[in-house]
């Protein structure tokens, strides 16, 4: 469980550095973009958390976008407790609902992994006050699966499961294996880890 966890992490990365990059940093000079990005995927995080605190950044880069920043390289790191105080003072700035949708999202996804079940009835009662429907029925599945144990979401991911793209498959056959777990079916928990693993081996190239 613990190496899909953190291969689910990485793909989290991976798509929040996508986001990352087409949303929040849009406006930040090329050079200063590429040069975060290219901090994060080397793994330099102390430069990084000097470049992010630094004067010049301060001033081309308003203070929620530099936390996001940070907040990906402690999420890489596993610093628990600073990804707590990234989280609370993220959620509290984000201003649109896009912005909320976005930040909760992804503290969501981190406590869900975590199993952190405080946590992510907290976030739920926010993603509640924002009445979007598809992303409340994608939370109740991770928080029914991960942290209520059950494993009443089988048929539903097993249904069109090679329909879907691959980023997708890896979660879901992930899930799928985590529910199998859940009910005691170690065999085909197996086979939907391995799915999963060859999947993202499969994507690496």
């Amino acid at each position: 469980g613990f190496v899909m966890r953190n291969i689910l992490v990485l793909i989290g990365i991976i798509v929040f550095v996508a986001v990352l990059i087409s949303f929040v940093l849009q406006f930040l000079r090329n050079s200063k973009q590429k040069q975060f990005m290219y901090l994060l995927q080397n793994n330099e995080f102390d430069t990084l958390y000097k470049k992010i605190d630094s004067f010049y950044t301060k001033s081309i880069f308003p203070e929620y976008n530099r936390e996001y920043v940070r907040l990906n390289a402690l999420i890489m790191q596993d610093r628990k407790e600073e990804i707590d105080a990234t989280f609370g003072k993220l959620i509290p700035m984000a201003k649109d609902k896009n912005a909320k949708i976005d930040i909760l999202d992804k503290a969501f996804e981190y406590y869900v992994y975590d199993e952190n079940q405080e946590k992510c009835d907290q976030i739920i009662k926010e993603l509640e006050k924002l009445d979007d429907e598809k992303m409340l029925k994608h939370t109740k599945m991770m928080y029914d699966i991960m942290i209520l144990k059950k494993s009443n979401h089988i048929k539903e991911l097993e249904k069109d499961f090679d329909k879907q793209p691959v980023m997708q498959r890896v979660t879901n056959a992930y899930l799928l294996s985590v529910q199998y777990k859940n009910k005691g079916n170690e065999e085909k928990a197996q086979y939907y880890e391995n799915v999963s693993k060859s999947l993202v081996e499969g994507s690496k190239g």
